[in-house]
């Protein structure tokens, strides 16, 4: 899914990823930002959160299965 599609998941509670990512990204329910949860555990919610336009026009996203 294009990453428009994606971003209305995320409003709606879901997780999202690109099959090259080993994390998700989310957002926050409490604070209505975006969350990037890398693999480590380590969640990155401000700086360098790779907002590339790769991404924003990348269009294999998909909802994660919890």
């Amino acid at each position: 899914m294009q990453f428009k599609e994606a971003y209305l998941e995320m409003l709606k509670g879901k997780k999202i990823k690109r099959p090259s990512f080993k994390g998700y990204w989310y957002m926050d329910g409490q604070t209505g930002k975006l969350v990037i949860h890398l693999a480590s555990g380590e969640e990155i919610t401000k700086g360098d959160l790779s907002l590339t336009a790769k991404n924003c026009i990348a269009e294999d996203w998909s909802v994660c299965d919890d």
